[in-house]
């Protein structure tokens, strides 16, 4: 039996699509108050536990009778005002499912991370699962949690727990647009004017489930695996997208100066509506990379090849006009 956390999310719910397909009995956590729209199709085929990450008599009490552990919940936030949360949930909350694991006796734990985990070098835009430590001063607070939570893993592992760690790339797939990376589609959709410079590294959910499953089902422990499609320019992926759609591209590009007004504007915006900013200072520095994952140990370990941006565009953009509401 395998047990899911996060099986509501976008990633972990195609995770559980793909166990499922392939015969597996999935066991899923979740809070009593979780959206699970997502999950909607496969809802009755999971045995749920209600419980939290932070909830260590729950969480243990879950693992009961599991034989592998896929750990794919995290809070996903470019916002600082976040950083307590993710702090609690990204790396609290990953130590919590490390001590269960041992506590319980369970002997495998497959920690979804991200890319934003890996360390970038100094002498190369192309980064490898070695290319270097994340500095945590410099770094987003996303990027510090799930470097953090990596460590809590490996930890894990050196008290005899056999882990795999996977650092998914920015993952495209037709989750909910106002929440993680699908609020993209929805800033298209909505025809949004501005655009930033910068590369933006993707990877298709249906690859990431399908990388997650492979990988349990191989000998390999004590790895960690950038999963990763390729990369693009954020301009050439608003533009896939809003001819997907069938709406207008963003057209004006913003860059230094203007980018801080937009962030003032975002924020002020934010304040009087109640709502998270859609600009801030964390994702003005994500949009500067130029760096690009380099995704070959995966591909030859798994005999793999990704999917090409236009066929998740695509997909994506389909799923997510069909799901709109009536």
């Amino acid at each position: 039996m395998i047990f899911v956390t996060g099986a509501n999310g976008l990633v972990g719910s195609y995770i559980c699509r793909d166990l499922l397909a392939r015969g597996y009995t999935v066991k899923a956590l979740r809070r009593a108050d979780s959206d699970l729209h997502l999950v909607q199709d496969i809802h009755d085929k999971l045995s749920w536990e209600e419980g939290d990450l932070l909830d260590t008599p729950a969480l243990e009490k879950a693992l009961q009778g599991a034989d592998r552990v896929i750990h794919a919940a995290a809070f996903i936030s470019y916002d600082s005002r976040d950083e307590d949360m993710m702090y609690q949930i990204n790396v609290e909350g990953t130590a919590n499912v490390v001590n269960a694991c041992l506590k319980t006796g369970v002997p495998y734990l497959l920690h979804v991370s991200s890319a934003a985990a890996i360390g970038k070098s100094k002498v190369s835009d192309l980064v490898d699962e070695i290319s270097g430590e994340v500095n945590l001063e410099t770094a987003t607070g996303y990027a510090r949690s799930k470097y953090l939570s990596e460590l809590e893993v490996w930890r894990g592992a050196a008290e005899g727990l056999q882990v795999v760690v996977i650092n998914p790339s920015l993952v495209l797939g037709p989750g909910d647009w106002h929440k993680s990376s699908t609020k993209i589609f929805k800033y298209i959709w909505d025809e949004n004017r501005f655009y930033t410079g910068g590369t933006v590294n993707y990877v298709d959910v249906r690859d990431v489930s399908d990388t997650v499953v492979r990988l349990l089902e191989t000998n390999i422990s004590g790895e960690r695996f950038i999963v990763s499609a390729g990369s693009t320019t954020y301009k050439t992926l608003f533009d896939r997208i809003a001819a997907a759609f069938g709406k207008k591209p963003p057209a004006v590009k913003v860059k230094g100066l203007w980018i801080r007004l937009a962030i003032l504007a975002s924020a002020w915006k934010a304040r009087l509506s109640g709502s998270k900013p859609l600009v801030s200072n964390e994702l003005q520095q994500v949009s500067s990379n130029r760096h690009v994952f380099d995704s070959n140990k995966v591909q030859t370990a798994l005999g793999f090849s990704f999917r090409r941006l236009e066929e998740t565009v695509s997909w994506c953009c389909a799923q997510l006009v069909k799901n709109l509401p009536s």
